[in-house]
């Protein structure tokens, strides 16, 4: 299950990366057409905005996946073992509380603008495409958490030896 999800990490993480390089090459092909043909692609700098919000959106499902994002450790790791794992219970389950919150929250305005039928403007694309990057991106980080505060709790438990039957009583 995990080396399935990290090979579709990777792919993300590569398609991502090939989106930047080419909103680079928009950008250069862009300046040319608007300095030497004096003929600007208007559209160009709109798409290279939404692009960079769904790449940062994206990105942070990537971070989450691999435990990158940023925190302080240094009060944790000075905590005794069941206190450290408690902290970090608490801690996954505030970021899944509160992405999955967000997460609903931004589906509400999704539907909304996809409702008016929003569309970028210079583009003409359907906004929706690129805000619920956001949706998507917070849903997925939330079940993140949720994943990882379950491995911290069973793994406590298996460590504490709560999960095994009594001597005697195995099968």
């Amino acid at each position: 299950m995990f080396r399935l999800t990290d090979r579709i990490m990777n792919g993300i993480l590569k398609v991502l990366g090939m989106t930047l390089i080419a909103m680079v090459l928009l950008s250069v092909v862009n300046v040319i057409s608007r300095y030497i043909f004096d003929k600007a692609l208007l559209w160009a700098d709109e798409i290279a905005v939404l692009a960079m919000i769904v790449i940062a959106w994206l990105g942070l499902i990537i971070c989450a996946w691999r435990n990158m994002e940023i925190r302080m450790e240094i009060v944790v790791s000075a905590l005794p073992l069941p206190l450290q794992n408690m902290t970090r219970v608490v801690q996954q389950a505030t970021i899944m509380v509160f992405c999955f919150w967000a997460a609903w929250l931004s589906s509400a305005y999704v539907a909304r603008v996809f409702r008016f039928g929003m569309t970028s403007d210079s583009a003409g694309i359907p906004i929706w495409y690129f805000h619920s990057a956001v949706t998507v991106s917070l849903t997925v980080v939330g079940l993140i958490a949720f994943s990882r505060m379950l491995q911290t709790i069973f793994a406590g438990i298996r460590r504490s030896g709560l999960g095994k039957p009594p001597k005697g009583l195995e099968i």
